[in-house]
């Protein structure tokens, strides 16, 4: 064989930054999903990543976003929420609260299983 690792996913591996009111901007480190996932800020410390009827139901993943690359005390969730989007939300624990500037080079990761 060529050496190529074989897994049973497609996958979606970027570095998300976000500050102020702006949408996240990925760093893609790869992405086999056979589109761009585009990046859009819904509201304070929500996120959603779109790309139409990719992330199927019952074989999508998203993992949790590394929140050692925060500079506050706060916590980011991440879920799909339809075949065309992902959610990432931001919010600080303490307070209950969602909030923006969290994503720092935040490592996201998003599995389409065959």
């Amino acid at each position: 064989g060529n050496g190529a690792l074989t897994v049973g996913y497609k996958v979606y591996t970027a570095l998300l930054t976000q500050g102020g009111t702006g949408s996240p901007v990925a760093t893609v480190l790869e992405n086999t999903l056979g589109g761009t996932v585009v990046w859009s800020r819904s509201s304070t410390g929500i996120y959603l990543g779109t790309l139409s009827s990719v992330f199927v139901t019952n074989k999508t993943g998203v993992l949790p976003i590394n929140s050692g690359n925060f500079d506050v005390d706060a916590v980011a969730n991440c879920r799909r929420i339809d075949a065309n989007s992902v959610r990432v939300s931001t919010y600080i624990p303490s307070t209950g609260t969602n909030t923006d500037s969290v994503l720092s080079s935040s490592l996201i990761e998003i599995r389409v299983y065959n």
